[in-house]
């Protein structure tokens, strides 16, 4: 099975306290990137760490700013579509349904510094500023089939369990009359499934979901004898996730339907997230051979703060023996929750071969812990602990690896790129492969790239969860494009 990046997009409440809870797949979600930056990066795989003289390094490796010996402002549009096919696992009949989002985005934008020092021993001391694009959050699925099972069964229990009530999703089928209390004084409370548990339900749920991590770098770097570059950026990534879910449910039973009562239902579910971080790169480059070039990186975590603000609605629709037909309909009050998010340290080593004037070849290996991710929420320690003990369980160090390479001619460039990202999940060998290609031009004082990345995966989602009804499973199988043009201009 392909990876299972960025899988299980399983919402869990915090129902005793009206807030929303993440969970260990939010924390993978803003902490796995696939930095974007400008398209001579992109069509070699993201590996240029240890070549630098490229705008995108300010968020991998800032020592590769040092090699640049004039200034450069580059400008970088791109086109990202996201396609996904899928598939209800355990639908009767193994119905497919494939969907489209496009974005229309920039990649990079920014300029570099170029600065001569007076001391002898230093060749140039640059400073770049600009946006790179780490993480690209759109995109849109729809499932659909017949199976077993109801999501009014899992609020049941959720209502019924040691949590109580929640006002974002069983206290609404409560209040739509999905669930009531034939006997208040014992508290428990029933639904028209349970009249019959393994019936057939038509079920359809769209997703949507869109925004991204923008990284403002501040970067400084310099080249000491043309052996060892240095540099240090200081990151501020701006994050922004929307997700809107509506999930359905239809009883299309003959005559009076399967479920005694129950007619249909709607679940809608509304969630922002936004916040801002902070986090330091430190880079060198060594100079080992005219010809070779070896690079090392090192990334703190980002501290981000974030804020959620959610809401979701629930229609329930039944109809009595007698033909009366009830329309039950409820709303959740505004959910709005701030909170804090440590993302794991990486380690870069990365090498570059240059190939006289024909052209180079390149490498990057990443490490990275995503079981360090952390949550912080003030106030509430026991949930915090229960989160940050998921994501510890969940998720276990792994590598991601770039290769790259380009071919010059004249003042042509010609350039393909490979990426191998292994799974983060405990126990799951799986990996997640990105495929580039990408043409330039250079001139003296201006450069043009185009590039084009495909990246493929399989993913799981989960539309909700209930130990005592079957398990709702959707496999996604996405391909996810990327078509970048880059315009830099030298002074």
């Amino acid at each position: 099975m392909a990876n299972r990046m960025l899988s299980f997009f399983v919402v869990y409440l915090l129902t005793t306290l009206g807030l929303f809870a993440q969970n260990s797949f939010d924390a993978l979600r803003y902490s796995n990137y696939q930095i974007g930056g400008t398209a001579r990066s992109i069509g070699t795989g993201g590996s240029l760490g240890a070549l630098g003289a490229d705008f995108s390094v300010l968020s991998t490796n800032p020592a590769g700013l040092g090699w640049y010996r004039k200034g450069e402002f580059v400008l970088s549009p791109s086109f990202y579509n996201a396609r996904t096919t899928s598939t209800l696992t355990n639908d009767k009949e193994g119905f497919a349904t494939k969907e489209n989002r496009n974005n229309f985005n920039f990649n990079a934008l920014g300029a570099v510094v170029a600065g001569r020092p007076t001391s002898p021993n230093w060749s140039t001391f640059n400073f770049g500023i600009g946006i790179n694009r780490l993480a690209n959050f759109h995109q849109s699925f729809i499932y659909e089939g017949v199976s077993e099972g109801s999501i009014i069964l899992a609020h049941q229990e959720q209502a019924n369990g040691p949590d109580g009530i929640s006002d974002f999703e069983s206290g609404l089928s409560i209040d739509a009359q999905g669930l009531y209390d034939l006997e208040p004084q014992d508290g428990f409370y029933e639904s028209d499934m349970e009249l019959a548990p393994n019936a057939p339900i038509f079920r359809r749920q769209e997703f949507v979901s869109r925004g991204s991590v923008n990284e403002l770098a501040f970067a400084f770097a310099g080249n000491y004898k043309e052996r060892i570059l240095l540099g240090v950026t200081v990151g501020v990534p701006f994050l922004r996730y929307e997700e809107d879910k509506t999930y359905r449910e239809e009883d299309q039973g003959a005559g009076d339907g399967d479920v005694p009562l129950f007619d249909d239902l709607e679940y809608i579910e509304e969630l922002n997230t936004t916040g801002v971080g902070i986090n330091l790169k430190i880079g060198m480059i060594y100079r080992a051979h005219q010809a070779l070039r070896l690079g090392l990186a090192v990334h703190t975590p980002t501290a981000f703060r974030l804020e959620d603000s959610f809401r979701s609605s629930m229609g329930y629709n039944f109809t009595y023996p007698d033909g009366e037909v009830v329309n039950g309909f409820a709303e959740s009050p505004d959910g709005l929750f701030e909170y804090r998010l440590r993302t794991p340290w990486r380690v870069i080593g990365s090498g570059g071969f240059i190939i006289q004037k024909y052209g180079f070849l390149s490498a990057e290996v990443e490490y990275v812990n995503y079981g360090n991710n952390e949550f912080r929420y003030d106030g509430f320690i026991n949930e915090e602990r229960e989160v940050n003990n998921s994501i510890a369980n969940s998720f276990e160090p792994a590598l991601n690896i770039r290769l790259g390479g380009e071919l010059a001619y004249e003042i042509f460039r010609f350039r393909a790129g490979v990426g191998i990202q292994q799974s983060p999940f405990t126990n799951d060998d799986t990996t997640n492969n990105t495929y580039s290609a990408g043409f330039g031009i250079r001139e003296k004082n201006f450069s043009l790239d185009f590039a084009y990345q495909l990246r493929q995966n399989e993913e799981l989602f989960i539309p909700y969860q209930a130990t005592e009804s079957p398990e709702q499973l959707v496999i996604n199988e996405g391909n996810f494009n990327t078509f970048a043009f880059t315009l830099g201009f030298r002074f």
